[in-house]
């Protein structure tokens, strides 16, 4: 991986060959720091404003694409004119804040009956967090203690085994999580490329922007590396398949602010 911001020159010349620019953005520890609390990564001021006014740049489409469910991530945002996706592109706002595939809430019912049996499982473990997303279903980490981690992974193993061997759900990981997904075959990487695509029919010679931090992030990469620029936020991961890197979620706001 290269520096964004150290190869500027060579990203400002790429946009300027362009007419118009997708702009994707990861939340959780690419505009906001990695918290032990969710509910408190809460946008600065200064990337409130930044995003603000980006939305009101014609020559520029901004989607938030979250691993938090849609409601959630829209209310933490609270910016109109954006394009919102929740749990990792299975809800879209484009689509009026529906899911992308219509069968999809067939796997509700299923959906609570695991979060029940992880809820039973785990009310004597200290710091466990279940966050019921709808469609998807998180299990926090990040505030147990390191002894009991294995045995927190231990149970979602023995509660998600018998809908995974049935081919029911798919497990996501993430930065001290682990989720449980519908079985379709979607993540972010498709996401961005189907909004990629529709935005073709509006506009020509369009580059897409994607800048991320986690696991998630990489389909993203991968779908969007030969497309456009892909940018990785360094923190608890090290690695990625993204061409580029920034170090922290502050120069991600320097970065845009110099693109745009």
């Amino acid at each position: 991986m290269k520096s964004a911001l150290s190869n500027l020159k060579d990203i400002l010349q790429k946009k300027e060959k362009a007419s118009h620019l997708l702009l994707f953005l990861d939340y959780d520890g690419t505009l906001t720091p990695i918290v032990k609390n969710p509910d408190k990564a809460i946008l600065s001021p200064k990337t409130r404003n930044l995003l603000k006014s980006l939305t009101k740049k014609k020559s520029i489409t901004v989607s938030i694409v979250s691993g938090r469910g849609l409601k959630k991530i829209k209310s933490l945002v609270g910016i109109k004119g954006l394009q919102y996706a929740g749990c990792h592109g299975l809800e879209i706002s484009s689509k009026v804040n529906g899911y992308a595939f219509s069968h999809i809430k067939k796997y509700l019912p299923l959906i609570k009956d695991i979060k029940k049996g992880l809820a039973k499982q785990l009310r004597k473990v200290d710091g466990a967090q279940i966050e019921d997303k709808g469609i998807v279903l998180a299990l926090h980490y990040r505030r147990v203690p390191k002894a009991t981690i294995a045995q927190v992974k231990q149970i979602f193993d023995k509660v998600t085994k018998p809908y995974i061997e049935s081919k029911r759900i798919r497990i996501g990981k993430g930065k001290k999580v682990l989720e449980v997904r519908p079985s379709v075959d979607w993540n972010k990487g498709k996401y961005c490329l189907y909004l990629l695509n529709n935005l073709k029919k509006r506009y020509k010679n369009l580059l897409p922007v994607y800048i991320g931090d986690d696991e998630t992030d990489e389909a993203a990469f991968r779908a969007l590396k030969q497309k456009g620029i892909t940018i990785f936020v360094k923190g608890e991961k090290k690695t990625s398949s993204a061409k580029y890197y920034l170090s922290s979620t502050e120069e991600v706001v320097d970065f845009l602010k110099l693109l745009f």
